[in-house]
């Protein structure tokens, strides 16, 4: 099994950028709470899907051998 850190670091730090800045972005003010969370759904995968393409899960992981 191998673990790639720094891939799970960029991911949390992408899930949390994308809730933070749809919870204090003016734009999605007025927005109800059923269309910040769709916002932030489609945000967070399309987020961590460019990630995936620019950096593959495992490509810098130590397979401990």
């Amino acid at each position: 099994m191998t673990f790639d850190i720094p891939h799970m670091l960029a991911t949390g730090l992408i899930v949390f950028a994308v809730i933070w800045l749809v919870d204090h972005t003016g734009a999605f003010e007025n927005a109800s709470k059923g269309r910040k969370t769709l916002f932030k759904v489609i945000g967070v995968f399309v987020a961590i899907v460019i990630l995936n393409i620019v950096w593959p899960y495992g490509s810098t992981a130590w397979t401990g051998a």
